[in-house]
């Protein structure tokens, strides 16, 4: 049974690094919804004319332990919250949606955040965490676990971020985050959560290093400003809606790991004209390629002159002939490093960045087929001059269109 728990509380205003709290401004009411269990209360909710809400450790005499599912989210009121020692756990969604909440204070007792707590917190940028919290910890102004899992980027005013150390991104840690421009994933990530960047519509361009095994469904829906995309050795599956309704997108590469596209994972993608997929490619989810949704009909039709290039009888060539598709059987194209049926500044781009790679001790990204079509001069080397040779190409190409 909810019960409803008044009290009388001075609004206050929060200064964060350094840690200080300043009271002023006239008192408010404040009620909150809760639940005992067990000797033990759980917040459920409260009234929603607060703007500062600091939960108390004990009602009834009981410990506050916990906040439940979905208890602030929506709430369009809240600017700050104060989770107390005795709290242990913020449940998932807990203060999700809520547009004005910037700062938050974290308890030395807190050691578990549900899945989607913060998200879609657009303002959420000071965060303070007790120094005696054995779990949680500020590093470059995010949260992370103990395990150095990312659990919520929030940044002020950084649209380049650097996830250093960081061994896994979790669900929706930069959900919606509009102002983030580049993200520079390093080599010690090895999962990426469900949703971890979708809504970043300002996001350009991802790589994603080879360390990365795991891709979580929607990692990038809506990032409506991506325009190239890598991805690493490591993963097998393009899990489904991953690049949903990333309409700028125009060149990613589907190396020979991968085993699977999952449903609608290149959906409403009106910009990437071709792809190249792979014969280790088996299954193929629903709409997965060149399918878009029109307003007009309100219904999903084909991407107009959409190009699916594989092998033939591979699930590509199945996958194509189901949607009616265009489909062409692969032939190696000299200088095509992506794939993408094009020779140009990617491609190029693409060789230097392998040479590098080679130059500095690392081993090859590229498969066979990249190899030989990066070797421009023939020499048996991946190198400047390959790349020089290929921007040549590129060059006499775009004039002879132009012309």
């Amino acid at each position: 049974m909810k019960k409803i728990f008044s009290a009388l509380f001075g609004a206050a205003v929060l200064a964060f690094v350094p840690c200080s709290v300043a009271s002023n401004a006239a008192e408010q009411t404040f009620s909150f919804e809760y639940e005992i269990k067990d000797k033990q209360v759980t917040v459920t909710g409260c009234n929603e004319n607060i703007n500062i809400i600091s939960i108390p450790s004990e009602i009834e005499g009981f410990p506050v332990v916990s906040v439940a599912d979905n208890a602030f989210s929506g709430n369009t009121d809240i600017i700050s919250c104060i989770l107390p020692d005795s709290i242990t756990s913020v449940g998932e969604k807990a203060f999700s949606n809520c547009p004005l909440l910037s700062s938050l204070s974290i308890g030395k007792g807190l050691s578990d955040i549900g899945d989607y707590a913060f998200t879609a917190c657009p303002e959420l940028k000071n965060i303070i965490v007790s120094l005696d919290n054995p779990t949680y910890k500020i590093n470059e102004k995010s949260l992370y676990d103990n395990e150095n899992k990312l659990v919520l980027f929030a940044d002020s005013g950084l649209n380049s971020f650097i996830a250093s150390d960081t061994v896994s991104i979790g669900k929706g840690a930069f959900f919606g985050r509009t102002d983030i421009i580049s993200i520079v994933i390093p080599n010690t990530v090895t999962s990426i959560g469900d949703y971890a960047f979708s809504g970043c519509v300002s996001l350009r361009e991802i790589v994603i290093p080879d360390n990365v095994e795991f891709l979580g469904k929607g990692c990038f829906i809506s990032c409506n400003s991506l325009e190239n995309v890598e991805l690493g050795k490591s993963l097998t599956t393009i899990p489904e809606d991953c690049f949903h309704s990333c309409s700028k997108l125009k060149t990613i590469s589907i190396n020979d790991n991968i085993t699977s596209v999952g449903d609608d994972a290149f959906y409403s993608c009106t910009a990437l004209k071709s792809l190249y997929i792979p014969p280790s490619v088996t299954s193929i989810g629903k709409d997965a390629l060149g399918r878009k949704y029109n307003v007009r009909s309100s219904a999903t039709e084909n991407i107009a002159d959409f190009l699916i290039r594989g092998k033939s009888g591979s699930q590509a060539e199945k996958y194509a002939s189901e949607y009616s598709l265009s489909f062409s059987e692969f032939l190696l194209v000299k200088g095509d490093i992506n794939n993408d049926g094009y020779i140009d500044a990617i491609d190029a781009s693409k060789v230097l960045k392998e040479y590098a790679r080679i130059s500095s001790g690392q081993l090859s990204s590229f498969t066979p087929e990249q190899k030989t079509a990066a070797d421009w001069n023939g020499d048996g080397l991946i190198d400047a001059v390959d790349s020089s040779g290929i921007l040549i190409k590129y060059a006499t190409l775009s004039s002879t269109q132009t012309a």
